[in-house]
């Protein structure tokens, strides 16, 4: 199959600006996901590696304009990557003990509502929030939650009300610490219990503890808490269903289950900072990050991120529910970040970048 004419000039331009980078997948991934999912659906994917950075686009676009690895989007639960991130740094400060239980940093209205369905606060830990194993549900899972987006996609969703929802939507998984279950609303309790340790806004402290600035994540801010400036005017539309996501309220996903903004070529940039061990002072902290000891059996999501095999090779992952997604392959030095405007595209494009890492491509 030829390869759409807009993918090919942009893979040419990016490619005799780096003189140096081979394009090794340019032809196959982009042709087999062209052929899967159509020649005009947007896909950026980003590789940075000591090799040389590589950028990969199918012909797409976001209201008519090309849609690449600097178009900004919100990347959904990738931000709890940075959210775990954000702890940890509390944690080397000696600000914040994970093996405590959340009664000593969340407020007492929220551990209320989870206390009138029956969570037993004083046993779930800050550890067990950030590995999803605490037993809490998942508000944002909910038939509920759909339902309520899309009657009215501009509501304005506080925190409270959606640890509220998780208590009318759902029951209590199982105990603490005994198995996994993923929970956004688990998060939004740790970026609750940031901004409180902190006393700042969560969106200050997460760019201030992970060094937003210096990293030079240009285009990677909190929506609705920073000023996104021409970032937020280049933000893509993303579609869920068929419908334009791209005005629905960011208070939806807003409190560090979500929340930020940023492109393929930023997340790269951070990913690649974190698990290069330029984010944490200490060594031992990406060590915890990435630890499997005191977790339930066969869970692969570690504190913030999923640590999976493929094929042997053990890749760093996490995916955001609107189509982005990152890898980072410590074997291969090299993170990929991905993202796709439609939901729908999003299992063609990591089938692509599973290619990428095991190889099979091209």
């Amino acid at each position: 199959m030829k390869k759409p004419l807009l993918a090919a000039a942009l893979v040419c331009a990016f490619l005799t600006a780096h003189p140096t980078i081979t394009p090794v997948y340019a032809d196959s991934v982009t042709d087999q996901f062209a052929a899967a999912e159509g020649a005009d659906a947007p896909l950026s994917i980003y590789s940075l590696s000591e090799a040389g950075d590589l950028a990969l686009m199918n012909a797409g676009q976001s209201q008519g304009t090309p849609f690449t690895y600097t178009t900004p989007l919100r990347i959904a639960s990738v931000t709890k990557t940075f959210t775990a991130a954000t702890v940890l740094r509390l944690v080397e400060q000696s600000r914040l003990d994970i093996g405590q239980p959340i009664t000593a940093y969340v407020d007492s209205a929220l551990l209320d509502i989870l206390r009138s369905d029956g969570y037993a606060v004083e046993a779930i830990t800050v550890k067990h929030l950030l590995t999803h194993t605490g037993g809490l549900a998942d508000h944002a899972q909910t038939q509920n939650f759909f339902d309520a987006l899309l009657a009215d996609p501009a509501h304005r969703w506080s925190r409270k009300e959606q640890v509220q929802g998780l208590v009318d939507w759902a029951d209590p998984v199982g105990r603490p610490g005994m198995q996994f279950a993923y929970s956004d609303t688990g998060y939004i309790l740790l970026g609750h219990i940031i901004e409180k340790i902190t006393g700042q806004s969560l969106a200050a402290a997460v760019r201030q503890q992970l060094g937003f600035d210096a990293l030079g994540l240009k285009d990677t801010y909190w929506e609705l808490a920073e000023d996104g400036g021409t970032a937020e005017v280049r933000r893509a539309h993303q579609f869920f269903q068929g419908h334009d996501t791209h005005g629905w309220s960011a208070t939806l996903d807003h409190y560090g289950g979500g929340g930020l903004v940023s492109t393929t070529n930023d997340l790269t940039t951070f990913f690649s900072a974190l698990f290069g061990g330029n984010v944490f002072r200490d060594p031992a902290t990406l060590d915890l990050m990435l630890s499997a000891e005191g977790l339930p059996a066969g869970s692969e999501y570690r504190l913030g991120i999923f640590v999976r095999d493929m094929d042997g090779v053990t890749v760093y992952e996490h995916s955001g529910f609107w189509g982005t997604l990152v890898f980072h392959v410590p074997a291969q030095g090299r993170t990929i970040a991905g993202a796709v405007l439609h939901q729908k595209h999003y299992k063609a494009m990591r089938e692509a970048m599973v290619r990428m890492v095991s190889g099979s491509t091209p």
